[in-house]
């Protein structure tokens, strides 16, 4: 199982503001069925390599159909094959090592 932190950011719209184009980009997170992670600044999804690289498509891609006529995405993929990899599982790991 993979950890993939995915950013959208389109570029050539009408408005400074994102959040549409970000919240449609999620909305297709959702209805995956991946386990997904909004956070502030991306979104983090969870599940199997393939099936986490056609969402990141779909992601980007939704950009484009809402308007946008550049889109840049990046994409960060934590791949482990020694242990099981979680999203929650990666979180709670710094979180021992440091105070809240």
């Amino acid at each position: 199982m993979a950890v993939v932190g995915i950013s959208v950011v389109p570029v050539g719209t009408d408005s400074p503001s994102i959040s549409d184009y970000v919240a449609r980009a999620v909305g297709i997170a959702k209805e995956s069925g991946l386990k997904f992670e909004l956070s502030s600044m991306g979104t983090c999804l969870e599940g199997d390599l393939a099936s986490i690289f056609d969402v990141v498509k779909q992601m980007h891609e939704s950009c484009f159909e809402q308007g946008a006529i550049r889109v840049l995405t990046s994409v960060t993929i934590d791949d482990r094959k020694d242990k099981a990899l979680t999203i929650d599982g990666k979180k709670a790991a710094v979180k021992a090592k440091v105070e809240f």
